[in-house]
């Protein structure tokens, strides 16, 4: 009898030792399978943020160099439109010399704004003013090479406009392109500075007011 007994109690023994390692086993797996399924979950979620953040910074770097090419260039043609209403709008000259000096306006940026998807990521308001600038501009060309407008009308409205997108418009579209600017810089992205060939002291002056 004892030694039957001893043996049950060693063959449990066994079993049991046998269940335990069987136990952790399965427990051990179950965790492991756990901790990858987590980890592969923040990484994709790390990946997912990162990503989201390239995309975000890649756009706004796009934004900044269109708003500041559309910025430089209202500026030269505010310049060239100043120069034009000295020398030839306001004066009473013959219609051939009008007519043969009309300004050279530059629009490259603004035409190939509209192959751009940042145009649509541009504020409406610089948008609707620089469009309805150039509408104006042209129309006062027009009528006064037509000699529907005198040269003092003519001048008087010129000036309105550009003293508008020089005033208004150009200081808030400098503060919006270096808001961009400063954002950028967050991610360590360096940007060039915008320089127009503009009067840009009193355009930054204007913008800081």
């Amino acid at each position: 009898m004892p030694s039957i007994q001893t043996g049950v109690q060693k063959s449990a023994k066994k079993l049991n030792h046998r269940e335990l390692t069987n136990s952790g086993f399965w427990v051990g797996h179950i965790l492991m399978i756990i901790a990858t399924i987590a980890g592969v979950y923040l990484a994709a979620q790390a990946g997912l943020q990162q990503a989201i953040i390239f995309d975000d910074v890649t756009s706004k770097q796009n934004n900044y160099y269109l708003r500041a090419s559309l910025y430089e260039e209202v500026s030269d043609n505010i310049r060239i439109l100043r120069e034009y209403d000295k020398a030839y709008l306001s004066r009473g000259v013959p219609a051939k010399i009008i007519r043969d000096n009309s300004p050279k306006v530059s629009r490259y940026v603004w035409e190939t704004m509209k192959y751009s998807q940042a145009t649509l990521e541009t504020p409406s308001f610089f948008l609707g003013e620089i469009r309805r600038f150039y509408v104006q501009v042209d129309d006062i060309i027009e009528k006064r090479e037509a000699f529907t407008y005198g040269p003092a009308h003519a001048s008087k409205l010129m000036n309105e406009v550009v003293d508008r997108m020089e005033k208004v418009v150009l200081p808030k579209l400098l503060t919006n392109a270096q808001d961009l600017a400063a954002y950028l810089e967050e991610y360590d992205v360096v940007v060039e500075s915008i320089s127009s060939t503009q009067s840009d002291s009193s355009l930054q002056d204007e913008a800081s007011k």
